[in-house]
């Protein structure tokens, strides 16, 4: 059922139910006035019921020749009926007795705790309250239906204005939810409203620009995966294809380099499938208590020769005592051998590269932390590149030959393998002074005492 026809249904119950409500209204009005009129003028009713009282029991218990007695109190009121043993004994006035006896204030007649009768009666207000009771229930039909009719016609004008208001946020939503179906990244929504539809405006538009960010990230990561797979193809395919044509075998170098490339496609590919895993959260960590000051010297180690062929100056300082956290070793060990290497990269020959550890107390957070900073001399990094460097693909040096280097995962699978371990990763860089890359890892309760 759409929104318009409940609105229509609704609205025509609630006439009914006020039509209602203002009749019952009146007929109670009726009776709260009579009421009021009695207790404004009580000492009269009261005065007419002794009186009756007082000729019942002068008359031995007997109401004979009642209707043909003149009662002195009855002629301040405009209707009195003295009705007793089912029959009417005594009546003043122009009213029916059915109408009196069902509308006029009822009086009861007691003469030694027995009920001898009951008075109905009406002073001047109560009657003019009666006939006012009377003319409004003949005119009553009428007015209904000329009310039915207008307010019937105004509510389903109003139904119609105010569905039409009320849909048309709905319509609009639903046709910026078919535009976003139809791959449009501008749909638009009420947004600027503040009631409920603003908000879910408010969501959608919010969910559309993530789908369409996410939309871009995909077909940038295409596009970057292609061209990274693209030159070691070429390589590949070209040397093959050259070996075939000319029937020469190949050469050690030329198979070198084929396998080379072969390597690259195939760390390419790990690394990327790597990368997805940890984006998505599909990677189960199988952590373990590890000393970093262990792993810190232990991956010193391997790297060294690295950092040597560049003749750059390797130190590493850390506490004496041993720091513990809760790692998968190998990925934190990915993850520092990540940093470390795009330091060496971007440091020049002659310079150098501090890695320390140390705890730190970080001020928002309620536990520990160990702090391993990887400290060089290199290029830096502009401030422009900064929020971007842990993006797949994104290299800050612009001009870097892709075959020349990594893949341009690198940090962001160091970053990936922190934020699975509780951890982040801080950056400061200055152009032509270096950068520094500081890891942060939750310690173990049992370490974080001197």
């Amino acid at each position: 059922m759409r929104i318009r026809t409940k609105l229509m249904l609704s609205m025509s119950v609630l006439l009914v139910f006020i039509l209602l409500f203002l009749l019952a209204a009146t007929h109670i009005q009726f009776y709260i006035a009579r009421d009021y009129a009695y207790r404004e003028d009580k000492a009269s009713f009261e005065a007419l019921r002794e009186e009756f009282q007082r000729y019942y029991a002068d008359h031995g218990r007997s109401w004979e020749r009642a209707g043909t007695f003149e009662f002195d109190r009855a002629r301040g009121f405009a209707e009195v009926l003295l009705y007793a043993d089912g029959v009417p004994l005594y009546r003043q006035g122009h009213l029916r007795v059915d109408e009196l006896r069902n509308d006029g204030y009822p009086l009861v007649i007691r003469y030694d705790g027995q009920k001898a009768g009951r008075l109905y009666v009406m002073n001047d207000e109560q009657l003019k309250t009666y006939e006012f009771k009377k003319m409004w229930y003949r005119f009553l039909p009428n007015v209904g239906r000329a009310s039915l009719l207008f307010t019937g016609l105004a509510a389903l004008l109003t139904i119609w204005i105010l569905s039409w208001r009320l849909t048309r946020p709905v319509r609009r939503i639903v046709q910026g939810i078919e535009s976003i179906q139809q791959g449009n990244e501008s749909a638009s929504f009420p947004i600027r409203r503040k009631d409920e539809f603003g908000e879910i405006s408010k969501a959608l538009r919010d969910m559309n620009e993530s789908l369409a960010k996410a939309e871009r990230a995909r077909k940038q990561l295409l596009s970057d995966v292609a061209h990274e797979l693209r030159t070691p193809l070429m390589i590949v395919q070209g040397e093959l294809e050259l070996a075939q044509e000319t029937g020469d075998t190949l050469s050690p170098d030329k198979q070198s380099s084929i396998l080379d490339e072969v390597y690259r496609l195939s760390r390419l590919v790990h690394e990327v499938l790597d990368l997805s895993k940890l984006e998505a959260g599909m990677t189960e960590l199988r952590p373990g208590e590890e000393n970093l000051s262990s792993l810190l010297e232990e991956l010193a180690d391997k790297i060294r020769f690295l950092a040597e062929d560049k003749q750059i100056r390797l130190t590493l300082d850390g506490p004496e005592e041993e720091v513990r956290v809760s790692v998968e070793k190998p990925r934190i060990l990915q993850a520092l051998y990540n940093l470390l290497t795009n330091a060496i990269y971007y440091t020049n020959p002659g310079g150098q590269i501090r890695v320390s550890l140390e705890r730190a107390i970080v001020p928002d957070k309620q536990r520990p932390y160990a702090r391993i900073r990887i400290e060089d001399s290199g290029v830096g990094i502009p401030e422009a590149d900064l929020p971007h460097i842990f993006d797949r693909f994104y290299r800050a040096d612009h001009a870097r030959a892709r075959p020349s280097g990594g893949t341009g995962l690198g940090l962001a699978i160091a970053q990936q393998n922190v934020l699975a371990h509780q951890g982040w990763i801080d950056v400061r860089s200055v152009v032509g002074k270096g950068s520094e890359f500081a890891v942060y890892l939750p310690v173990l309760p049992s370490s974080s005492q001197d």
